[in-house]
């Protein structure tokens, strides 16, 4: 069995060796870090007995497409590794005749047929695409090892796993793969916005001259690239470099963190968001206004009404830690008035938020124009603010309309509530 492999193959083989529980490997794009990982699960398909290994994206579809066609190709590619190998197309698995051993492709929009399974390893292809529950709920019934990659951004949850003693960070460029035509290379370096040889990397930062790349601290330009309009900095960075930069379409920008304690001990009146969602989630922000420009937030609920066993009011009031009192403002979406009336029959104080032409744009205007800070154990609320994101247009331009692609059931919560105080308490800022 012969493999055309990079270095990064045997980085991540090394890996696994040295008992590394969290395989990590973010960055640039057409480093081979996908192509090698599948790669060595041919490997350890061949060598290990009833050994299973899933792949996962968040659509089945898409997982079949890419990582799964990753691995076809490397077993179409050698006529030996052809009579070794049976393919059921239909349940997207590949299965080795000599020892069982078998590898699925699958997806995490129906993710409740997957966490009844028990794995060797797993994949997580593009966990950016991830919440940290589904990894959670994948990661306690996994045996030895996960896989994961990534084009990293600025912020993101799994970053966090860079001091876990039990993961390793394997970097990557599309310089560590020796197999890329020219024409790649050329689109890849045609996105530096630099002069060739000005800028370096140290720290996972972008350098000029011993400090970082600024607005004061400008590297000369590519005259080239940017007269042939390919020179973007968010693309070097990310996709050439494998960077994290910041998503230059994210909605919200610079919120700050505390912890659960220090929120608890914040003397000001709490407030109320929800947001309703039945197969969705539902979501309940707690608010607290310091009087001057912040806001204190925690996230109390982020769960689908039709898990919870029992009407929403009555769950609110006994099922939360603390719970929600009936004298607590809760102000609700008002596009489901009967779900508001539904809460104010159950005993709850709740009320619409304030709607009306261009409600969404002035929502999102008064959250930008103050300080928020929210706990450290708002996940679901960090990665939606993380992911809430405009648009872009053909040219790759933000545009004024959301990608309704990303969850917002936190955020809005946080919207509505926000929004009424501005009103409720009449705020203004000079």
């Amino acid at each position: 069995m012969n493999f055309k492999i990079t270095k990064i193959f045997a980085d991540n083989q090394k890996a696994l060796d040295d008992g590394f529980r969290y395989i990590v490997n973010s960055g640039g794009s057409r480093s081979s870090k996908t192509y090698s990982i599948v790669q060595l699960f041919v490997v350890l398909l061949l060598t290990r007995h009833q050994y299973k290994i899933s792949c996962f994206r968040n659509l089945r579809i898409d997982c079949i497409d890419t990582v799964g066609e990753d691995f076809k190709d490397i077993i179409m590619g050698s006529i030996e590794l052809q009579s070794k190998f049976i393919h059921n197309v239909k349940g997207a698995y590949w299965r080795c005749k000599a020892n069982g051993s078998t590898i699925y492709f699958q997806g995490t929009e129906k993710i409740h047929k997957s966490l009844g399974q028990k794995n060797d390893i797993i994949f997580l292809n593009e966990i950016s695409s991830f919440s940290q529950d589904v990894f959670n709920q994948l990661d306690q019934r996994t045996r030895d090892a996960i896989y994961i990659d990534y084009n990293p951004s600025k912020e993101f949850w799994i970053e966090k796993y860079r001091v876990n003693p039990a993961a390793i960070f394997l970097h990557s460029t599309y310089k560590n793969n020796p197999f890329l035509t020219e024409g790649i290379i050329a689109k890849l370096e045609g996105y530096n916005p630099f002069e060739v040889g000005c800028t370096y990397v140290e720290n996972r930062k972008l350098m000029y001259n011993g400090e970082l790349v600024s607005d004061v601290n400008q590297p000369p330009p590519h005259i080239e690239n940017l007269k042939n309009g390919t020179a973007d900095r968010y693309l070097y960075e990310v996709y050439c470099l494998g960077l994290g930069s910041e998503k230059p379409n994210r909605i919200f920008k610079d919120w700050e963190t505390c912890t659960e304690e220090d929120f608890c001990g914040l003397e000001y009146t709490s407030y109320y968001g929800l947001d309703f969602g039945i197969s969705a989630e539902t979501a309940v922000v707690e608010v607290k206004y310091d009087g001057d420009r912040t806001f204190y937030v925690r996230q109390r609920l982020y769960k689908p009404s039709s898990k919870m066993g029992m009407p929403l009011a009555e769950y609110l009031l006994t099922q939360m830690s603390p719970p929600i009192t009936g004298s607590d403002l809760i102000v609700c979406d008002s596009a489901k008035l009967a779900m508001v009336n539904e809460l104010k029959y159950g005993g709850l104080k709740a009320t619409p938020a304030l709607k009306g032409p261009g409600s969404v744009a002035k929502n999102i205007s008064n959250v930008q124009s103050i300080n928020i800070v929210f706990t450290d154990t708002s996940l679901d609320l960090e990665e939606e603010y993380f992911t809430y994101s405009y648009k872009l247009d053909r040219y790759g331009l933000t545009t004024d309309e959301i990608d309704k692609s990303t969850k917002n059931h936190a955020i809005n919560s946080l919207e509505y509530i926000i929004s009424y105080l501005f009103s409720y308490l009449r705020i203004r800022f000079k």
